[in-house]
């Protein structure tokens, strides 16, 4: 099951430049339409505001102008119907993007009195960023970036083409001629490249890498349904590192289709025995001296020169391949590492504990690892090394 965390803005006004408190909260359509599609979809819904407070929902959002009577109504019994979830949000600093398939905040003002300046909601958008975690973006919550900062101190969306409430759109609102400031101007004056539709208030959607963004809230449905059709077309995690090595492919494969070696490449694993010479193993892995599980893996691709591959079964259904490409000087190696699904709950918890947040970051770094090994381990060979003098690495089966 897919799961999705919904970032609300807990703020129930929005100061003004003349110092008074307009109310507002969060924009029922936003909630309520990609809330919605998302359950219709199977997907887990996760709420969160700043603190766990309650959000709430702007009561202009529920009346004309804004919204016909119809709709309002269908709004008013969603809210109902999960009024529960609603009113009992998890605290923003107590959950990890990563636990989710992508990270959702809808608008309304709210956003611009706290999420804005909220610390911990612009880490949790920066770590989603770099994580490659899709993250949606809708109307005035893009706000919430101006929040985010880089470990280097600069802002991470930089350079990233989004959209949000267009000053035009804005200014038809009589009391936002006295904000503090403007979403668009903000974020083009933070370096983002800002877009937005030819007609004021109708959908507009842009997706910029795992960036998705939409312009108000008529885009609500749209921008959640692509972000559905997208994550529901790709694999949880995704994984691929290159190396070019000096060897030809027919060697290379000889070394990475022998998995009885595969400890002296990997970081991870060890012990890897043949079940069914050429078609199964099984093999131990390990992060640190405390977490430690068992693989069995079944060789799916095994074409000489070319492409080796095996998919494992547990913890975690994911598929691995080496590619291997001839160019000049030798073959260009790729390793990749895909998973349909998202690993369990628990495991995610353990990997944690272990120091490993970031799952795609240490698999990136330790399959560098691997084709750094893989290619010490040519060279020895060529320079007549390998074998007695090759010297012993971490998890070696010998």
């Amino acid at each position: 099951m897919r799961a999705v965390l919904m970032v609300l803005s807990a703020a129930d006004h929005w100061t003004l430049r003349d110092g008074t408190r307009h109310p507002t909260g969060v924009w029922a359509e936003e909630v309520v339409e990609p809330h919605r599609l998302f359950s219709a979809a199977g997907w887990r819904v996760t709420v969160a505001t700043p603190d766990g407070v309650p959000p709430t929902v702007d009561p202009l959002s529920l009346r004309l102008p804004a919204t016909g009577p119809r709709r309002a109504r269908r709004h008013r019994r969603h809210l109902a119907a999960h009024a529960r979830e609603f009113a009992h949000p998890r605290k923003l600093s107590e959950v990890d993007p990563t636990d989710y398939d992508a990270v959702f905040y809808p608008g309304g003002h709210g956003p611009m009195e706290d999420l804005a300046v909220d610390p911990v909601s612009g880490a949790l958008l920066t770590r989603a960023l770099r994580a490659g975690t899709p993250l949606a973006l809708l109307c005035h919550a893009p706000a919430a970036t101006l929040a985010a900062t880089g470990e280097d101190g600069t802002w991470p969306f930089a350079g990233y083409t989004m959209t949000g409430l267009s000053n035009r759109e804005e200014l038809l609102n009589r009391f936002a001629r006295k904000a503090r400031w403007l979403l668009e101007d903000e974020l083009v004056a933070r370096g983002a490249r800002y877009v937005r539709g030819r007609v004021p208030l109708r959908p507009f959607v842009t997706v910029d890498r795992n960036l998705y963004t939409g312009q108000n809230p008529a885009s609500s449905a749209r921008l959640a349904r692509r972000v559905i059709a997208d994550l529901e077309a790709r694999p949880a995690l995704s994984v691929r590192v290159s190396r070019t090595v000096a060897a030809a492919p027919d060697r290379v494969y000889a070394l990475v289709s022998d998995i009885t070696r595969m400890g002296e490449w990997s970081p991870e694993t060890y012990a890897a025995r043949w079940r069914e010479p050429g078609r199964r193993f099984t093999g131990s892995n390990r992060i640190g001296p405390f977490y430690r599980w068992r693989m069995t893996a079944t060789v799916t691709e095994a074409v000489p020169g070319r492409v080796f591959g095996f998919t494992t079964a547990w913890p975690s259904s994911s598929t691995w391949r080496y590619e291997l490409e001839p160019v000049d000087g030798g073959t260009r190696v790729t390793e990749s590492m895909t998973r349909a699904t998202p690993q369990m709950a628990a495991v995610r918890a353990v990997q944690r504990l272990v120091g490993v947040a970031d799952r795609a970051a240490h698999l990136r770094a330790g399959m560098a690892t691997t084709l750094e090994r893989l290619d010490a381990a040519l060279r020895r060979e060529d320079d007549g090394a390998d074998g007695a003098a090759r010297p012993t690495t971490e998890g070696d089966t010998r």
